[in-house]
């Protein structure tokens, strides 16, 4: 497959028939564990301004990131290459928050911003659908050239030490599609130290890497999907307790093979 990274494609994607609600328990999750990372990694400033690099979560669910900014910044800008899914996330934030301020429909590897404008960008997963490596470094590069001195980036991709993901990547994406285990084209990534190594060489100081989200993802957008079809809420909630006993296993020695994905924090210097 030719780069994904399209407007068309991922118009398409937004457009699939049938929402995500299914997948609640596990976007609940993450956004629990992005919460506690944006509160370990101080991120942005309380009069500052931010930029989210896609705004995928954001249109079909409502536990995505944007929440979370709340009191980190004075005003965050959303972007994202498909056009329907940026005017659905601004029709989602500007009923639901005063401080989001505008999406923008544009390409990470060439974003429409004055250089140093922004005091912190977060990237969760953005980067992790190209088809070629190469897109990732022109997009930290443009990244890097946004923030000011001293900005901040919270990053995250998907984890290639984790088997999952390995044999994910291995398997031609047209299978992968017909079978539907996947929701949508996953593209190259990094490893822990490969994503240091490149964020070094665009300019960035790295401060702490993490592998992040340990709990099965298949297995907890099932779970969810079953336990909204019975609506028993006190199920619901053991299983997101047993979801965060599963992120236990970032504190072993073995979380760069149980992460789903490898998080960094990294300044401008």
């Amino acid at each position: 497959m030719s780069d994904s990274y399209t407007s068309h494609y991922w118009d398409t994607i937004v457009e699939r028939p049938g929402g995500r609600d299914h997948e609640d328990l596990w976007r609940a999750h993450l956004q629990g564990i992005y919460r506690e990372l944006m509160d370990r990694w101080t991120v942005g400033s309380p009069d500052g301004l931010i930029l989210k690099t896609d705004l995928y979560d954001e249109a079909v669910s409502k536990y995505n990131l944007l929440p979370l900014c709340r009191g980190k910044c004075g005003r965050v800008i959303g972007t994202d290459v498909s056009f329907e899914v940026a005017a659905a996330a601004k029709e989602r934030m500007t009923r639901t928050w005063d401080g989001w301020h505008n999406a923008v429909c544009a390409d990470v590897r060439r974003l429409p911003f004055m250089s140093e404008s922004f005091d912190a960008v977060i990237s969760n997963s953005t980067l992790d659908h190209f088809s070629h490596k190469e897109s990732i470094l022109a997009s930290l590069r443009d990244i890097h050239r946004l923030l000011k001195p001293g900005g901040s980036l919270l990053i995250t991709l998907d984890n290639p030490s984790n088997p999952v993901i390995f044999l994910r990547n291995a398997v031609p994406y047209r299978l992968l599609k017909g079978s539907r285990l996947i929701p949508f084209y996953m593209g190259v990534t990094l490893s822990e130290s490969q994503l240091v190594r490149i964020l070094e060489v665009c300019g960035f100081e790295v401060h702490e890497t993490m592998a992040i989200v340990h709990s099965p993802r298949i297995l907890a957008i099932w779970t969810g999907h079953i336990l909204n079809r019975t609506g028993n809420k006190k199920i619901k909630q053991y299983a997101r307790q047993v979801l965060r006993i599963c992120e236990r296993l970032e504190k072993l020695p073995t979380r760069y093979l149980t992460g789903y994905y490898v998080a960094a924090i990294a300044t401008k210097r």
